[in-house]
């Protein structure tokens, strides 16, 4: 009985040990190249559940023959992102963040925020923008997701002591949200409310489009943003065509580049890649 106890014990420290299964993704990637210069561009998820395989044969190839890779912004520690958000975001003599939205839609920032473990004592202290990046990134437990399971971060790690480069600084990132008019940031704020009563109802609509490499699917998650036009001309299309630039400028070295950005960016008529093609370059999926 002595050795089947043990038997049955060591069984079940084998099998709490065990890892979950991995779950496969195939993202989208895009290739574009002259005579001796390549740079692939990889749409990104910022936050993933762990052992999420997203690196197939033809992102793993592309991976380890760049010699560069170029971010949104530069990798850096939590804690100087952490210090460098709140330097912004906070700010004395705000009124309390549900008092910033309109009295209908209170109640859904009430439940978003509660779902994201999110308190309004702690959101009062930011401003609206702020605030809805907060929700954003609490909402992220519902589904596991996490930074260091995110695409840039693995990313890092496979390009130690290679060259990394970003396509804006994490300050300017930031200082778009900030310059965005009250009424953009209050529905930004409504927007991400919305977002985490999704996720708490299971809705991993922008995670299931990217892992099956759905272009279509992930234009339809950046649509709404368009629809707010100083929003969409801040976030997503003014900072595409900057982006386009920097590409174009560096296809004029040689060399072999790996681009991450939010996979948002280069799907649909005001994408990366559309703004490359429009300028005459050949840009082929390769994923």
């Amino acid at each position: 009985m002595i050795r089947a106890g043990l038997a049955i014990g060591l069984a079940l420290a084998l099998a709490a040990c065990a890892k979950a299964p991995e779950t496969p993704a195939h993202p989208a990637l895009w290739r574009v190249a002259d005579r001796d210069t390549t740079i692939w561009l990889f749409g990104s998820i910022h936050a993933l559940p762990p052992r999420v395989a997203w690196q197939t044969p033809t992102v793993a190839g592309a991976i380890a023959a760049a010699d560069t890779l170029i971010l949104e912004v530069p990798p850096g520690d939590d804690a100087a992102a952490r210090a460098q958000f709140l330097a912004l975001a906070e700010q004395p003599g705000l009124p309390p963040v549900l008092d910033r939205v309109a009295a209908a839609d209170r109640a859904t920032l009430a439940r978003g925020m509660a779902v994201a473990g999110q308190s309004p004592e702690t959101l009062d202290r930011l401003k609206t923008w702020a605030a809805a990046l907060t929700i954003t990134a609490g909402a992220g437990h519902l589904s596991d997701s996490g930074a260091a399971n995110g695409v840039e971060a693995v990313l890092t790690r496979a390009f130690a002591g290679k060259a990394i480069g970003a396509l804006e600084s994490r300050e300017g990132q930031l200082r778009l949200f900030d310059r965005l008019p009250a009424e953009s940031q209050r529905t930004l704020l409504i927007a991400a409310a919305r977002d985490a009563l999704s996720a708490a109802k299971g809705d991993a609509a922008l995670r299931t489009a990217w892992k099956d490499g759905d272009a279509a699917g992930l234009a339809a998650d950046v649509a709404p943003l368009q629809r707010d036009p100083a929003m969409g001309a801040a976030l997503v299309t003014d900072r595409n065509a900057r982006w386009a630039s920097a590409i174009v400028r560096r296809l004029a070295r040689p060399g072999r580049v790996f681009v991450a950005v939010g996979a948002g960016h280069l799907v649909g008529p005001g994408s990366v890649v559309a703004m490359l093609q429009a300028r005459g370059l050949k840009v082929e999926r390769v994923e």
